[in-house]
């Protein structure tokens, strides 16, 4: 095997593996999509996911479940719209709210992500979950992070260094 920077920084470069395998993945599943005939993005999965589980979903409630910015849900959801997959409209009891919800070509084609996500989630149990056991590794990082971020620990080292 030839030597690797990323790889002999062993946790030091996590970040970099993390985006290399995230990058890896990615890459793959936009293969797969497009071999099946399916128009969605890998990074759109997740949203699209989500609002085919609700009849509909508000933009905060997205940003609060996935943990991510209104501006970010907003971008990915104009790029499911723009393949026809969800469509937003205006909440009954609150006009400042915007409620996305599938298309009927995003609930049509969704049968087709169905079967092939299970094939998928197949495959990631046996990479992930009994190989290595990944799942429950990032689980507990992504916990431990909740109660503490990596920031507040680096300035908690910082200052333990300075006690010392």
């Amino acid at each position: 095997m030839i030597s690797n920077i990323i790889n002999e920084s062993g946790s030091f470069a996590i970040g970099a593996r993390l985006r290399r395998l995230y990058e890896s993945l990615t890459s793959d599943m936009t293969l797969i999509y497009q071999e099946q005939g399916l128009p969605l993005e890998t990074k759109d999965f997740i949203l699209y996911y989500l609002v085919s589980k609700r009849s509909s979903i508000s933009i905060s409630e997205i940003a609060k479940e996935l943990n991510l910015t209104h501006p970010a849900v907003i971008h990915i959801a104009k790029s499911l719209e723009r393949i026809g997959y969800i469509e937003s409209e205006k909440s009954v009891s609150d006009s400042r709210k915007r409620l996305l919800k599938l298309t009927k070509k995003g609930q049509k084609d969704l049968a087709k992500y169905r079967i092939l996500w299970a094939d998928i989630m197949a495959l990631n149990q046996e990479l992930f979950e009994q190989e290595v056991q990944l799942l429950q590794h990032i689980q507990k990082l992504e916990e431990m992070l909740k109660e503490k971020t990596y920031y507040q620990r680096y300035h908690s080292l910082q200052a333990s260094k300075k006690i010392d």
